[in-house]
């Protein structure tokens, strides 16, 4: 259950192409609506360093849901940029369209 209805994520660690760790925190971040190359995958290491850059001096997210122990969250960067727009824009990630609700408009 999520009870903080901001998660301000000061540290944060990108884990893969669209997850993150807060700092030494257990806890992750899932972006809402996207997803990346697996690990392994062709592309998953520079999704994986495009969302370090891009998450750098911190996020604030807000919390959509869970899943797989992670928390799913919109998340803007210091400058206030969508991190998950960014990473999409720059084609490192795609929109999940099953869970997006069309919400980047990449949808058909």
């Amino acid at each position: 259950m999520i009870t903080a209805a901001i998660l301000i994520c000061l540290a944060p660690v990108a884990y893969d192409g669209d997850t993150v760790r807060c700092g030494t925190s257990p806890a992750r971040v899932r972006l809402y609506g996207v997803q990346a190359p697996e690990i392994g995958q062709p592309g998953a290491t520079g999704a994986k360093a495009a969302l370090q850059v891009a998450a750098a001096g911190g996020l604030i997210c807000d919390p959509r849901g869970t899943n797989y122990s992670r928390i799913v969250a919109l998340c803007r960067n210091a400058a206030g940029v969508d991190v998950a727009q960014q990473l999409l824009t720059a084609g490192h990630v795609t929109e999940w369209c099953a869970y997006s609700r069309n919400y980047y408009r990449t949808c058909p």
